[in-house]
């Protein structure tokens, strides 16, 4: 049974999910298998109250879909990189993607070498 909505943390937790082509290999910095990358997401998810539709414990087949749709947004070919997601209250957002190939930065706005497209 999920827990009242107040026993959550107050404090949003930061997580970051590396992809190696589409595939989840580490956790904040913390190398994983993929069943691993599942029993670590949904124990720190589950913690911050996040439920799957129809998956109610089992939140982080959601949250590695969100993190890999918007990896996949800046990515060129290869889905490779990092996805940053806040978990606060029910919720995981992702923050942030980046892709060290990409060819275009987000954070700066700096536009691509067009000598490599």
């Amino acid at each position: 049974m999920t827990p009242d909505g107040f026993a959550f943390p107050e404090d949003p937790e930061k997580l970051v999910i590396t992809f190696d082509e589409g595939v989840p290999v580490a956790i904040d910095g913390e190398t994983v298998t993929l069943p691993e990358a599942f029993q670590e997401l949904n124990r720190r998810l589950g913690a911050f109250g996040l439920q799957g539709r129809g998956i109610y414990e089992g939140p982080a087949a959601l949250a590695l879909v969100s993190a890999y749709e918007e990896l996949k947004k800046v990515s060129i070919g290869r889905v490779s990189g990092e996805a940053c997601l806040v978990l606060h209250r029910g919720n995981a957002v992702v923050n942030s993607a980046r892709d060290e190939h990409a060819l275009y930065d987000f954070t700066t706005g700096a536009t691509f070498d067009r000598s490599v497209a």
